[in-house]
């Protein structure tokens, strides 16, 4: 019988999971093609047939389905995963979110940045706090709860201050503090709350599959 899941390690690695998949995720341009495709995807589910439910103010959704993409992303690719969703983040901004096509090129990349590196950051910052090995071998549940949360800061954060200053809207164009706390809560809780729905669901999707 598997192992229920708990806040014991979740990083787990049985002798029959290696085969083709194993080899897929091996090869040098994997991290980057995956994390770019699925970002895309994601961001064509959530800006396009969510957007209607889900969109609180531009540049702000409650949740945020992509933001567990790439926090997926950089749990099993690092460092090149998160290049993948820079390269994805562009892609989607010119696609699906029009309101940032007004802003520099500067702050186009900025966005793209924060949305990549958020996620990385926000693991190497916890995985060195807690002393977890680049494997992530023992890793968490509780460890991931801080990640999510760390990520969802850093990343809701910096795109605000990118929103602003580049007055992406006119929501951003003279806000008082109430409506900019509002706006940059509304964004750290989509974010949180698009994460933890990824990644429960993956996680207790293996956990059915591994039952059968």
């Amino acid at each position: 019988m598997p192992k229920k899941l708990s806040n014991e390690s979740i990083i787990n690695t049985r002798p029959g999971d290696v085969g083709w998949l194993e080899s897929m995720l091996a090869e040098p341009m994997t991290p980057y093609f995956l994390g770019a495709t699925t970002w895309i995807l994601a961001w064509y589910l959530q800006m396009g047939p969510l957007r209607p439910w889900f969109n609180f103010a531009p540049g702000v959704e409650l949740p945020f389905f992509p933001a567990g993409v790439r926090t997926l992303a950089v749990f099993i690719f690092g460092f090149a995963g998160a290049v993948g969703i820079l390269i994805g983040s562009i892609v989607t901004y010119s696609l699906y979110f029009p309101e940032l096509m007004s802003a520099s090129p500067t702050g186009v990349i900025g966005c793209a940045a924060a949305s990549a590196f958020s996620s990385y950051l926000a693991m190497r910052l916890v995985c060195d706090l807690w002393k977890i090995p680049p494997s992530l071998a023992g890793l968490t549940l509780r460890n991931v709860g801080w990640i999510v949360v760390t990520q969802s800061l850093l990343s809701a954060t910096l795109h605000q201050f990118i929103y602003h200053c580049e007055i992406i809207s006119a929501v951003y164009e003279a806000s008082d503090i109430q409506t900019t706390f509002i706006n940059w809560s509304a964004m750290v809780t989509g974010d949180a709350l698009g994460s933890m729905s990824v990644l429960l669901s993956i996680l207790i999707t293996h956990q059915f599959f591994a039952r059968r």
